[in-house]
């Protein structure tokens, strides 16, 4: 007979398959943020993350910390070190007299006075070692604070460090003080070991023990965060030197698309279907009875459904006739180029523009590859200069602090070199941007330049890359700009790029970018929403 016993989880035990991919899409999510494989893993076991699933969340290290700082912060405010040295002193001066007493009664010399000892604590002692005590309780007193000196010294040395932090009202003896200050020793040095990210030198027990269950248990799960990053195969190395295996960077884009597609797919649910144009996938009922001269592509399942009530042949078999047979319908299939120009430029790390965008340019390139390889998809990374990012630089994308202009004229060259090394005529290139070109090239010199005006333009980086977008579509180039700035200045050039090109100029949220991109790509090459 086999049992199974239930407890409490408290995080040591293997994620549940929900728990394991909820923390994978919190890494994906910082990811597609702009923070590299390290610095997200970092930032997890920092600041913490929820457990839907679970409705659980998991303490970061910062909590922790805090949580132990305030506790140090109660003890503070609560006790005050003034008179913890009190008792021994008392003690010294007790032992001293009854010595004295007893050495008078037997007409002995006297011991030295309280007084003519040297004024520390620990000195005192030092000065009575070799003092042959005649009073029993004196001689007990006495070695029992000379076996104590090492705590008189660690005492001292808490109350210098100390003392002028604690404000508080409740007084403190000998005793009660020395275990205030393990009690203190004791916080402050598990809040330097989450501090210093040595994990594995903490002792969970110790954690719930001085901050709760709940910290043991998200202790317990960051533990098991490296590990399950690496066990599925998204990250190699360690540290700062963490990257992204191929694995994880598929599953970058799975998730990119996954986070944009299936909330929109929910919010639609019940709309009518679009006439986008189609690109060959098949529908069940994309078929039609057979034509001469049409390709002999049989949808068996409608042939043999429209066959059976025919009944049986005397062998038994299905009677297949010529005028029930149904074929399928396709479409001619074409190749298509896409190009997502992101913008990479300073301004866009506000109002979670970058992180917007980025997501996109994941999930476009993840559906088109999954969905179409024959297709080819590209991303241009612009501010001062553009560059082609492939694959990792795809991934680890951020915008660029360094290079704050944006040069679209340098997107757009690049961007017609790709088409053209394609071989397609169909391309479609995605401008997202939230600002108007400031830099540009003359005769393969780079130029930069502010605005005239707060709010203006920078008149010839706009005039040049003008220039540009009229050059590339007399070479078949279709621009679609998504505008994620309401200025009026940059709505007003977006829609001069429209005008040139007879593409779109769309102004949008963030939020909205993903929709209004992915959904329109999906649909456009067949696909339901």
């Amino acid at each position: 007979m086999k049992f199974w016993r239930y407890s409490r989880w408290d995080g040591t035990q293997p994620p549940f398959d929900h728990r394991r991919k909820e923390m994978i899409d919190h890494f994906m999510e910082n990811i597609m943020k702009g923070m590299s494989p390290g610095t997200s893993l970092a930032q997890m076991l920092w600041e913490g993350f929820p457990l839907a699933g679970m409705d659980f969340r998991v303490m970061g290290l910062e909590e922790m910390v805090a949580a132990l700082e305030e506790q140090k912060d109660d003890l503070f405010s609560t006790y005050t070190l003034e008179k913890i040295f009190e008792q021994p002193m008392e003690d010294f001066r007790f032992l001293l007299q009854n010595e004295a007493m007893k050495r008078r009664e037997i007409d002995a010399k006297p011991p030295p006075s309280y007084d003519s000892l040297p004024p520390g604590l620990l000195e005192k002692l030092h000065s009575l070692k070799a003092f042959d005590f005649i009073d029993d309780e004196s001689r007990r007193m006495h070695d029992a604070w000379q076996t104590r000196r090492q705590d008189i010294r660690d005492l001292y040395d808490f109350y210098s460090e100390y003392a002028d932090r604690f404000y508080g009202e409740q007084e403190l003896d000998f005793d009660k003080a020395l275990a205030l200050m393990r009690q203190f020793q004791e916080l402050d040095r598990l809040q330097r070991k989450l501090l210093s990210g040595r994990l594995e030198a903490i002792d969970p027990e110790q954690l719930r023990r001085m901050l709760g269950d709940d910290a043991q248990t998200s202790f317990n799960i960051l533990l098991q965060l490296p590990p399950t990053l690496s066990g599925e195969g998204l990250v190699q190395g360690a540290g700062g030197r963490l990257e992204m295996t191929p694995r994880g960077l598929r599953r970058l884009g799975e998730s990119a698309f996954g986070r944009l597609f299936y909330p929109i797919q929910k919010d639609r649910r019940g709309e009518h279907q679009g006439h986008a144009p189609q690109t060959g996938d098949l529908l069940p009922d994309s078929s039609h009875a057979y034509r001469y001269g049409d390709r002999f592509d049989l949808d068996l399942t409608r042939t043999l459904l429209q066959s059976i009530p025919r009944g049986a042949t005397p062998a038994g078999a299905i009677a297949l006739d010529p005028d029930g047979f149904f074929v399928r319908e396709r479409e001619q299939l074409v190749t298509t180029t896409t190009v997502v120009l992101l913008d990479l430029s300073w301004s866009m790390s506000r109002d979670g523009r970058f992180e917007a965008a980025k997501k996109v340019a994941l999930a476009l390139d993840h559906y088109i590859r999954s969905r179409f390889p024959k297709d080819k998809v590209h991303t241009i990374g612009f501010s001062t200069e553009a560059v082609e990012l492939k694959g990792r630089e795809l991934a680890m994308a951020v915008w660029d602090a360094y290079r704050p202009f944006t040069n679209l004229q340098g997107a757009l060259q690049l961007a017609m070199q790709l088409i053209k090394r394609s071989g397609n005529r169909n391309n479609r290139v995605l401008v997202i941007t939230d600002g108007q070109p400031t830099a540009y090239y003359v005769h393969d010199e780079l130029h930069v330049e502010f605005p005239e005006t707060i709010n203006g333009l920078s008149r010839n980086a706009c005039m040049a890359t003008l220039a540009e977008v009229r050059r590339v579509t007399a070479q078949g180039m279709h621009i679609d700009t998504f505008m994620l700035d309401d200025s009026p200045v940059l709505l007003e050039f977006t829609r001069e790029m429209a005008r040139i090109n007879k593409g779109r100029a769309v102004l949008c949220r963030p939020g909205k970018l993903g929709e209004l991109i992915l959904v329109e790509e999906i649909k456009r090459r067949g696909g339901r929403t």
